[in-house]
């Protein structure tokens, strides 16, 4: 199981905020100093630390927008090199995604007549050979695929992980046995918030009754899977029935027993053991009700 004990979780997210190298060098250094740790464990609670230091630092980047932009135009003019914002964002230890995504909000382009819009401004940054400086649209780039955590590069991965994830969790019920209905099935009939299966015929988990289950491609930390039960795990709880969440890259072992669990939630890192199921009839189920 990849259960990390508060201390040792602790500890690799007080290893990441003093982590003075280069961005790129953080994922082998903590494999390095936990070897006994995942690496997907240890990737996937980086991935949420630089999501909290990007919003940490959004307001302080923001003030300090116009001085970014006269330090850019400043070095553009002395050298032609496309890699300016990215040493930029590197000195400040922030997305370099991001610091495009406030420069291009404040950025005025003299070759046009009037400010993009927001939408022109997204779609620049997405695709940077639409900025009209060619120089700032080179150095948009460079950060956009230097950038492992914040843009449309890992938010794509992110994605394809968490697809991958909801197809392994539906080949694994099937070869456990039991029918259910996905996201799209309960769509269609209504439903708006929905786990990632609903059992047509609930099966027995150790002992408890579970109907429906949900997979998370994320390690479960206390704050996320806090803001999971309040937005998405206690309704299904409420309107379902008792289920279980799968932390794919594991989770801190003291939400396995929090109190906001209440005893609709059941946490595991990854599909129970078919020594741990029993799968339960038509008949079976009416005699739950």
């Amino acid at each position: 199981m990849v259960i990390l004990s508060t201390i040792i979780y602790n500890e690799v997210v007080e290893f990441i905020r003093n982590h003075d190298g280069l961005p790129f060098d953080e994922e082998a250094d903590l494999q390095v100093k936990f070897p006994n740790v995942n690496a997907i464990t240890l990737s996937s609670i980086l991935a949420r630390e630089w999501q909290e230091k990007i919003k940490a630092k959004h307001t302080y980047m923001k003030e300090r927008t116009k001085k970014f932009i006269q330090e850019y135009r400043k070095h553009s003019s002395e050298a032609k090199e496309d890699d300016i914002l990215l040493k930029i964002a590197l000195r400040e230890q922030f997305a370099p995604f991001a610091l495009c995504r406030l420069i291009l909000s404040e950025y005025h382009f003299r070759s046009l007549t009037k400010q993009p819009t927001k939408p022109e401004l997204n779609e620049m940054l997405r695709n940077p050979s639409l900025i009209p400086d060619s120089l700032l649209g080179a150095n948009v780039s460079t950060c956009l695929y230097n950038d492992y955590r914040d843009g449309p590069i890992p938010d794509a991965i992110r994605q394809s992980i968490g697809e991958e994830y909801e197809h392994k969790l539906k080949q694994l019920a099937k070869d456990a046995g039991l029918h259910f209905f996905d996201e799209e099935d309960l769509r269609r009939i209504g439903f708006d918030k929905t786990p990632d299966l609903k059992l047509a015929v609930p099966c027995l988990y150790k002992g408890s009754v579970i109907h429906w289950i949900e997979s998370k491609a994320s390690f479960g930390d206390m704050e996320s899977h806090r803001k999971y039960v309040r937005d998405q795990l206690i309704s299904y709880g409420n309107r379902f029935g008792a289920g279980i969440v799968i932390y794919w890259f594991g989770f801190l072992d003291k939400i396995l027993d929090h109190k906001v669990n209440g005893n609709n939630i059941h946490i595991l890192d990854s599909f129970p053991d078919k020594s741990d199921l029993v799968l339960l009839s038509s008949d079976d189920e009416n005699k739950l009700e």
